[in-house]
């Protein structure tokens, strides 16, 4: 466990999200600790990695929703940091897996450590982040959590592997559950497994987990707006880069519905060639059409919808600053 001394830290790596963000700055200075932290025999590989990847920066907002949620109950402060640390460090094994899976050369900016190293080394370092993730979440000795990680993880696996058979398909429902594996599980993850943690009721669990459904939700469709409209330097990795591996996100399906015969479209749903010159035309058609806007506006309905589940939960400066996240959510397109 760590020291819980937290007064006596200041956080630094983490930037202010939201509102309240200063209730948690210690503790996930702790968390960024945990993360950090080198096990017996661990090799050095493995610590390198870990460093890399940790200090390459990152929201950590899986953690401080994690931590908002047990303040709301009191739940224990040092199990709380080991949860937190638990689901982050789950977050930093799927990043890795995805890299190597999409072959991606970059991400915050920085070479993918399959771009650095050998990917079947990269891939048992990301099984090795995997196990360290379970390892912490253990430390909560409590059953219904690790089912929930356990849980959370074939969600986000089996999401992964949905994937690769549902490339250049127009699917909405498709997408809906697709963005929920990939995103939306994690966040209900750290909302409701802090609730339990914290002895909530079963309709207060329920209301963080509605929140970190909805909220989740969003984010991922704010990631899929951000990959239209940022530059590359801004995003940390190439713009457009889901179309490219033929992953209709958010913006390209109300795209379709709105503009079926759009030549480009047609012929990239025949060629199935993300290198074709068709989708930088086509990337520059949504851009200019207007449907970023559209899908901003259903990003901001998801994170409405979260933002009343909490409402069931008791009143706090926790609770408040759970509802200031979900308005950051979407002003990250702003």
């Amino acid at each position: 466990m760590v020291d819980s001394k937290l007064d006596t830290l200041q956080y630094i790596s983490t930037p202010h999200m939201i509102e309240g963000y200063e209730l948690i700055e210690n503790k996930l200075n702790l968390v960024e600790r945990l993360l950090l932290d080198v096990q017996p025999d661990q090799h050095s590989l493995i610590t390198d990695a870990a460093q890399e990847l940790i200090k390459a920066g990152g929201k950590r907002i899986r953690a401080a929703i994690c931590l908002l949620s047990a303040g709301i109950f009191e739940a224990d402060p040092e199990i709380s940091l080991a949860l937190a640390a638990g689901i982050e460090m789950l977050h930093t094994a799927t990043l890795v897996h995805d890299d190597i899976i999409d072959e991606s050369v970059i991400r915050r900016g920085k070479p993918t450590l399959n771009a650095k190293r050998d990917p079947k080394l990269s891939v048992l370092i990301g099984d090795y982040f995997f196990a360290r993730a379970a390892n912490l979440v253990a430390e909560t000795d409590n059953l219904d959590i690790m089912k929930q990680f356990s849980a959370t993880l074939m969600t986000i696996l089996n999401g992964e592997v949905d994937q690769q058979f549902t490339r250049w398909q127009l699917d909405r429902q498709g997408y809906t559950k697709r963005i929920y594996a990939k995103t939306g599980a994690m966040f209900v993850l750290a909302a409701k497994s802090a609730a339990i943690l914290g002895d909530a009721t079963p309709q207060e669990i329920l209301a963080l987990e509605n929140y970190g459904h909805f909220t989740g939700i969003a984010f991922q469709v704010v990631d899929d707006i951000l990959d239209f409209t940022s530059e590359q330097t801004r995003l940390g990795k190439p713009v457009g880069g889901d179309l490219r591996e033929g992953i209709f996100t958010l913006p390209v399906l109300l795209y379709a519905d709105r503009y079926p015969q759009d030549p480009d479209l047609k012929l990239l749903l025949k060629v199935q060639d993300g290198n074709h010159p068709a989708v930088g035309r086509l990337i520059n058609s949504i851009r200019r059409s207007g449907i970023i806007d559209d899908a901003l506006g259903e990003a901001k309905e998801l994170v409405s919808r979260g933002q009343l589940a909490l409402t069931e939960l008791p009143q706090s400066q926790f609770t408040e600053a759970l509802y200031s996240m979900g308005n950051t959510v979407v002003e990250r397109v702003t």
